[in-house]
């Protein structure tokens, strides 16, 4: 007979197997939607050579920064509810309880977080005044969040409080150009 450590890990196993053949999924839905806007003219930011982009003079995807503040707001709740809340409260240290069913909700959403952000940015990209103050920062959020994570797991929590003080820097400049962020932390990160 198994015991109930041996269940758990072979439960949690599986969860990461899903995750990840989930997580591959989401980009095919995303490339499929993202080709659909390419080819109706909608997204009509340009790139340059050196890969920056130019911001448009009026918004090219309607109710840009209304997506805009959804997607972040999403992205930055599951943050806050499975990654920077079980980390302030010692989950990850070696030898807490549910440490590793803790990660693998993290892991699971720090894709989540990526997805949205990159959604959000995308959004931000097509309004004129989100475009100049929130795209960069939030590709950094973006870039950041799985290294949290994994530097969680080694025991050092210093990355996560850093992508926390980016995300409260995103959310004031946001709100400074009107358009506020709220965290959902309810959020569904299986979907």
């Amino acid at each position: 007979m198994r015991t109930q450590r041996q269940v758990l890990r072979v439960l949690t196993a599986m969860m990461a197997i899903v995750i990840v053949l989930v997580a591959g999924g989401c980009k095919g839905n995303d490339s499929e939607s993202s080709t659909a806007a390419d080819n109706s003219g909608a997204n009509s930011q340009s790139e340059n050579a050196s890969g920056e982009f130019s911001c448009p003079e009026k918004n090219t995807i309607k109710f840009a920064k209304t997506k805009f503040t959804w997607h972040a707001g999403a992205g930055f709740g599951a943050f806050h509810r499975w990654i920077y809340k079980p980390a302030k409260a010692g989950t990850f240290k070696k030898g807490a309880d549910g440490r590793v069913k803790a990660f693998v909700k993290a892991g699971a959403a720090a894709l989540f977080v990526k997805r949205q952000v990159r959604l959000a940015s995308e959004d931000a990209k097509a309004n004129p005044t989100l475009c100049k103050s929130i795209v960069k920062p939030m590709k950094s959020i973006s870039d950041k969040v799985s290294d949290a994570v994994k530097s969680a797991r080694k025991g050092d929590l210093g990355e996560i409080d850093s992508l926390n003080g980016d995300i409260s820097s995103v959310m004031t400049q946001s709100k400074d150009q009107g358009s506020e962020i709220t965290p959902d932390e309810k959020v569904n990160i299986g979907k």
